[in-house]
């Protein structure tokens, strides 16, 4: 099985981009993938508990019922812990399914052969 890590950097001012580059990590993990969604700079808001309600990609692909389907489907959701620190978010802000991860865990996947790492 192939694993994927899907490293997203937009935020809020790219939400339909955001949500777009979310939606082929959880049609990845829909079709059975080993799926990773590792979030840096202002990505890291989409894991917060209540941010991703109401926030669609313009073919109208809701962000929330795809970070639903990712945690049903047990893929990990990785907030960069620099980019949390720097924010003031703590694991309590944070929804079901997502873990503060430092860099060097990101490092590991993008180099390990076994990972195919996609940025958005």
């Amino acid at each position: 099985m192939q694993k994927l890590c899907f490293v997203i950097s937009i935020g809020f001012e790219r939400s339909g981009s955001a949500t777009r580059a979310m939606q082929f990590a959880s049609l990845a993990a829909a079709d059975g993938h080993h799926v990773e969604v590792f979030l840096i700079d202002d990505a890291i808001h989409w894991a917060q508990i209540g941010m991703a309600e109401g926030i669609r990609s313009s073919t109208g692909e809701h962000m929330k019922d795809l970070l639903d389907t990712l945690i049903e489907r047990k893929a990990p959701i990785h907030v960069c812990k620099a980019c949390a620190d720097k924010r003031l978010i703590s694991p309590d802000d944070l929804i079901e399914g997502a873990v503060i991860s430092p860099a060097p865990v990101l490092v590991k996947m993008m180099t390990d052969p076994e990972y195919k790492v996609f940025t958005f």
